[in-house]
């Protein structure tokens, strides 16, 4: 009887001696079994052995359990996973990205149809309506305009798209592989999927606007995919010592006008929804919803915060913004009118005029602030006006996408003008940012030239304190005392001698 013998050693699979002359045979044998293996069937096997051993033999039983045996399964699979091409995992990226961020917009959505009142009898009820509805919401998600309810929406929650840039980061951190291969394929997934979904949902007067979330998905994916690599693998920036330095000092200087701008915006936010707790407070008092409901109105608010925030930095610029046509929110003046009853409305100003008309200067301060701390390498006047010309242009482009991203139609009616006014938000920002730099690089500049003048300075004054040297050592000559120091006295004291005199004669003994 020919055999193939086989050692099991720490989960894998060696090969012994063949017994007979089935090398052949043998070899295909366990080429079979390590391919079972990658995929996890092998572990499922076992188990199936196990079970079936403990049920028909009476012999000792092992002490592991199908639980573990099922973990362990999971495991195999995961590893089978990691161990995959790079191809396939960034395929596998771009679908658990797109897959994943339609479930997080479908649970909520199907929570409440199935919390309905009228929802005794699970039988009566048409899921697919509430999975269309998510469907649209993940388009929406994706700076899509849809249509709900009757009502036209494409005030883009940006919540949500920071949540759908978060979910496919962190997959491609654990799945994508350190390849442009792999990172373009899991772009080129998301965004089929993600069109393929698109043209699903959509009616056919709609399509037209199907290209618009195409390149918003590649847009997305691009980012957080890039993201999730650097994070899980690192990332090199030695391609930027090729950039001139005017460029890399002017996106240096704009990503972080960017940053200072958003936070002082978002500090703004808070401190309206200090200021409106009670508004909020009542709103969803008057609301009366259940468990279900508010939890699923607090997430609906919580995806529209970031969009808040951004209309709170159009306010910072002098321009405001609009809650509804005919409403205006800005320093210098308010106009308010009836609202829905959200509570996330409460968070609105409630007050203009006065000091908040200085407002506007918040912005002036930050963009001198950021160019003051960043001058620490100064590359003269010509090529830092050119670095700031960058940070401008660079900073106005980040701020009008956002603006154009939180401006856009709420519901019917007067709610159909929601948002900031792209352009002249976007030009008042530039000119108080230009403002700033300004600002900035003078006082960068006199500060330059007070360092330079107290320089001189100090040096005198370290100069007078410094002891001055002696004729004799500015000569050459050595000093009396350090003469007789070195050369020693005819009068001394032999006994001084006698121990080193000694110590020789014990060491020649």
């Amino acid at each position: 009887m020919r055999v193939c013998a086989t050692v099991r050693h720490m989960g894998h699979l060696r090969t012994s001696r063949v017994l007979s002359g089935t090398e052949g045979r043998c070899a295909g044998w366990v080429q079979s079994r390590r391919t079972a293996s990658w995929f996890g069937l092998s572990a499922a096997g076992e188990a199936v052995q196990r079970i079936g051993s403990a049920l028909g033999d009476h012999g000792a039983m092992s002490t592991r359990s199908l639980a573990s045996d099922i973990r362990a399964l999971g495991r195999r699979g995961v590893a089978a996973v990691m161990a995959a091409p790079a191809w396939l995992g960034g395929i596998l990226t771009g679908l658990q990205g797109a897959v994943l961020s339609y479930l997080l917009v479908l649970a909520p959505t199907m929570a409440v149809v199935a919390a309905a009142p009228d929802a005794g009898a699970t039988s009566g009820i048409d899921w697919g309506v509430p999975a269309v509805v998510a469907a649209r919401v993940w388009l929406l998600g994706h700076g899509l305009p849809v249509e709900i309810g009757g009502a036209t929406v494409s005030l883009i929650p940006l919540g949500l798209t920071v949540a759908f840039g978060a979910i496919i980061a962190a997959i491609a951190r654990r799945f994508a592989a350190r390849t442009w291969g792999s990172w373009g394929l899991a772009v080129a997934t998301y965004a089929t999927v993600v069109t393929l979904g698109s043209s699903l949902v959509l009616l056919p007067e709609e399509q037209d606007a199907a290209p618009l979330v195409t390149v918003a998905a590649v847009a997305l994916a691009a980012l957080a995919t890039a993201i999730g690599i650097w994070r899980a693998h690192g990332v090199e920036l030695g391609w930027l010592l090729r950039v001139p330095a005017v460029v890399r000092a002017g996106l240096r200087r704009a990503a972080a006008i960017g940053a200072v701008s958003v936070g002082a915006a978002a500090a703004l936010q808070t401190l309206w929804a200090v200021q409106g707790r009670a508004r909020i407070a009542d709103a969803a008092t008057a609301l009366d919803l259940d468990v279900v409901g508010a939890a699923v109105l607090a997430v609906g608010e919580t995806v529209y915060a970031l969009t808040m925030v951004v209309w709170a930095l159009a306010w910072l610029t002098g321009q405001g913004f609009a809650v509804g046509a005919g409403t205006a929110y800005a320093p210098d003046a308010l106009t308010a009118d009836v609202l829905p009853g959200l509570p996330i409305l409460g968070a609105l100003p409630s007050d203009a005029g006065g000091p908040w008309v200085w407002a506007p200067v918040a912005l002036v301060a930050a963009a001198a602030a950021v160019r003051v701390a960043l001058s620490t390498s100064p590359l003269g006047w010509r090529r830092d006006a050119l670095a700031d010309l960058v940070a401008l242009a660079t900073a106005g482009a980040m701020v009008a996408a956002l603006m154009v991203a939180a401006n856009g139609a709420a519901g019917p009616g007067r709610l159909a003008v929601v948002g900031p006014d792209p352009l002249p938000v976007v030009t008042a920002f530039l000119a108080l940012t230009a403002a700033g730099l300004v600002v900035g690089t003078l006082i960068a500049r006199a500060y330059v030239a007070v360092r330079g003048l107290l320089r001189p300075a100090r040096a005198q004054q370290g100069d007078h304190a410094r002891p001055s040297a002696s004729p004799e050592v500015r000569s050459g000559a050595k000093p009396a005392s350090a003469s007789a120091q070195s050369t020693p006295s005819a009068n001394a004291s032999p006994s001084v001698r006698e121990p080193r005199s000694g110590a020789r004669a014990t060491t020649s003994r």
